[in-house]
């Protein structure tokens, strides 16, 4: 009896991206795919329900050379963690209709050779999609890079880049818990206000609209930086090491209403906004900066290093605004590394998996109880798959982009 096919719409590669990527580098074909997995192999079929749209995959659209990831093939389909349901399986630890999270292509359906590296989904009371961001590989970004690599105290000043994305609206909702405070920058008026009123912030600027970063940092941090979570680099790094405190910490991680409204931030800022970002920095700080998660690096960071605290401390997540440029932004301040003490560190969010167990303890509670709060951004159906991803890079989702390829 021949195998029953089905057709299978896919995302694919056209060819490797330089620069800043176009929905037209990607192509959205139609193939067929076996509805079984190959015989005696240890493979499992899956549907594809949920698509997670990840800084990082920008990345993997050019051709890397020495990267702790690969990069995409062009003339095939593009991959990232997805939320999927099991059609059939030849794995003795999946069967048919269990509920995943992983690594999977972008396209309806995806035959999954290495299953071992997926997670099983054991509580469905929350939404399936949840398990591409809050629940999936950007928690652990958040909770890894500010509870293991920053180490934050009570009391302690935290500063948040790209804070409306997927990784920084956790961040600052995790250090509001711990009793610190915080102020994250975006790149948009909306953004801030959600930083501010959704995610409740202690306050938000827009970096856009910061001259000097430096001095946009003072205003919010006078007295320095404890910790920054850095998810953008270049000139806000820059501005950052000025306004780290002594023993700072710096997160290094690979990802304004909101912010404020929806994540309970203290406050929120939109950088676009900010003409001066190390003078916004210090508008929110004005005593400096005990942690700041970063995300983009660049002029952010620049005035970031500018208001951080002695023995502050900054987690490196990602570079999400140098992603697109042939030439990145450098990096001018470093110096402020030795000046301060501050510890600044880098981290891969596959190296704390075996701890995913320990944050769904901590965090889902949280959500039950509705301390916690995550906004998404939904896109409907594959086809619309290139374009969201291409937003994301862009800056135009308000909250975790998702593609919602099939609702079971």
């Amino acid at each position: 009896m021949a195998a029953v096919e089905a057709s299978n719409k896919q995302v694919v590669l056209r060819d490797y991206v330089e620069g800043f990527p176009r929905e037209s580098d990607l192509l959205v074909t139609t193939g067929t795919v076996r509805l079984s997995v190959p015989e005696g192999s240890n493979a499992v079929l899956v549907k594809n329900l949920y698509l997670s749209c990840d800084p990082y995959m920008r990345n993997r659209m050019s051709k890397l050379v020495g990267s702790y990831i690969e990069s995409f093939k062009p003339g095939s389909p593009i991959a990232g963690y997805g939320v999927c349901k099991v059609i059939d399986s030849g794995h003795p630890n999946f069967k048919k209709g269990d509920l995943v999270w992983g690594i999977t292509g972008w396209e309806e359906y995806s035959l999954i050779t290495a299953p071992e590296t997926f997670f099983k989904i054991k509580h469905t009371d929350v939404p399936l999609s949840y398990y591409t961001g809050l629940l999936g590989m950007p928690g652990m970004t958040a909770y890894a890079g500010f509870f293991k690599v920053c180490s934050p105290k009570k009391g302690e000043t935290v500063f948040v880049s790209a804070a409306s994305g997927a990784v920084g609206q956790l961040v600052g909702q995790f250090a509001k818990s711990t009793g610190c405070y915080v102020v994250g920058s975006a790149g948009s008026k909306e953004k801030v206000e959600l930083l501010k009123n959704k995610f409740k912030f202690d306050d938000a600027f827009n970096y856009k609209e910061e001259p000097d970063l430096d001095a946009a940092l003072k205003r919010y941090f006078p007295d320095g930086i404890d910790i920054y979570f850095e998810n953008v680099g270049g000139k806000m790094l820059d501005a950052v090491l000025l306004n780290m405190k002594m023993h700072g910490r710096i997160a290094v991680c690979g990802m304004v209403d909101l912010l404020k409204n929806k994540f309970k931030f203290d406050d929120a800022f939109n950088y676009e906004e900010e003409t001066d970002l190390a003078a916004a920095v210090k508008r929110y700080f004005p005593d400096g900066i005990d942690i700041y998660f970063e995300n983009v690096r660049g002029k952010m960071l620049d005035a970031v290093l500018l208001n951080m605290k002695s023995h502050g401390r900054i987690a490196e997540c990602g570079m999400v605004l140098q992603y697109n440029l042939k030439q990145p932004e450098g990096v001018h301040n470093l110096f402020q590394i030795v000046v301060k003490r501050i510890r600044m560190e880098g981290f891969v969010v596959v190296e704390y998996s075996p701890q995913y167990p320990e944050y769904l303890g901590m965090v889902l509670p949280q959500i039950r109880e509705g301390k916690i709060v995550y906004v998404e951004d939904i896109a409907e159906g594959i086809k619309s798959g290139p374009a969201a991803l291409i937003e994301l890079f862009f800056g135009k989702n308000v909250g975790k982009q998702v593609v919602a390829v099939a609702r079971e």
